[in-house]
């Protein structure tokens, strides 16, 4: 196994064989055959955490209070 990130958006990306890996807390989260196709699935996959948990953020928020 070769890395090729060591982190990648919190991933560590390798490639075992002709497959590329993407690892997070030593667990093979993502396989893809081209390595675009895993970074484009690990950066999805972030945006979509991310969102999440600002739309959860806004939910507890006080309606009619400033934001500062």
């Amino acid at each position: 196994m070769r890395t090729i990130y060591e982190n990648y958006r919190g991933f560590k990306i390798s490639k075992q064989e002709s497959i590329y890996n993407a690892e997070f807390s030593d667990r093979i989260v993502f396989s893809r055959w081209q390595l675009s196709q895993v970074l484009d699935t690990v950066d999805n996959f972030v945006e979509v955490t991310e969102n999440s948990q600002n739309r959860r953020s806004e939910d507890h928020s006080e309606p009619g209070l400033p934001q500062n």
